[in-house]
């Protein structure tokens, strides 16, 4: 990787000095946690959560109504109906149960993950409910259901969907589809997905960030991530923990590393984590875990 220089033993021994001034100092970093949808390799999770409904009091709110027994309870029931019912008998059950179908409650029971045709199959029916509308919420849930499965045209087809109702596309929705494409159909993919999602005037986030130089360290392709790693501080992006570990395991993977590399970004995450000596010797998984954690 361009920039990056061998590990001398005096350059070793300095940074054995920096770490404990850096502790010293009580010097602290602030992260933030990954999105909910999961990449092949490791899981990041999106970051933005779905607000919860606010509660109508002018409701019925009687022990046997929807609002007091709505969130977990009826995700589950409807969760047993789609997994265990054929959908003639689905449909039926579900048209009755007495609850108000709205984004968070769908977007809930299709990340339980009932049968892939049965999600698909409830997707279209409760686009049909009176009252319901599918928003960015629902939409990307379904579309990562399909790129899990290897199911690129039919994740492409609820993109487009997407797109043509004029639902909000942001940087959660390309994510995941950049992360899928990358995982069946190559780097060229995603790489095409990032520069679209750019020309669209939709901003990355660290999220996004991240997740692309993992797509690029994961395909050796150093340098493009290099770049984009400069890129991300120059927009003013502050890399999370999980950045730093995606830049630490490229790094014991091609047994590259530098003084730059240490002091800008693992002496930090090391007081920030407690894992000074692990990262200092490069403890296999240790290291990763408990920058992780």
């Amino acid at each position: 990787m361009k920039g990056f220089h061998c590990f001398s033993s005096s350059s070793y021994t300095l940074l054995r000095r920096c770490i404990p001034l850096a502790i010293a100092n009580g010097t602290h970093l602030h992260s933030q946690s990954l999105h909910s949808f999961r990449s092949p390799k490791w899981k990041p999770r999106m970051t933005k959560q779905h607000p919860r409904s606010k509660p109508n009091h002018k409701q019925d709110t009687t022990p046997d109504s929807p609002q007091t027994t709505y969130m977990r309870e009826w995700i589950s029931r409807i969760y047993q109906i789609l997994k265990y019912s054929t959908w003639e008998s689905a449909q039926d059950q579900l048209s009755s149960l007495p609850i108000k179908w709205d984004s968070y409650t769908v977007s809930h029971v299709l990340k339980a993950h009932p049968p892939m045709q049965k999600s698909w199959l409830f997707f279209n029916w409760v686009s049909q409910v009176k009252g319901f509308k599918h928003d960015h919420f629902t939409f990307t849930t379904m579309l990562d259901i399909f790129g899990e499965a290897g199911r690129i045209s039919s994740m492409q087809h609820v993109f487009q969907l997407m797109m043509e109702k004029g639902v909000n596309v942001d940087s959660v929705t390309y994510t995941c589809l950049m992360q899928w494409v990358s995982k069946w159909e190559g780097v060229e993919g995603a790489v095409r997905i990032w520069e679209e999602m750019k020309d669209v005037g939709c901003h990355p986030t660290v999220v996004s960030y991240t997740a692309y130089l993992k797509i690029l360290f994961d395909n050796r392709r150093a340098e493009e991530a290099s770049a984009v790693y400069r890129e991300m501080i120059e927009s003013g992006y502050t890399p999370n923990c999980h950045t730093y570990t995606v830049l630490m395991e490229y790094l014991m993977d091609s047994g590259e590393a530098t003084m730059w590399f240490f002091t800008v970004t693992v002496c930090p995450l090391c007081v920030r984590y407690n894992a000074c000596e692990d990262c200092l010797t490069w403890m296999l998984p240790a290291a990763v875990e408990s920058c992780i954690l």
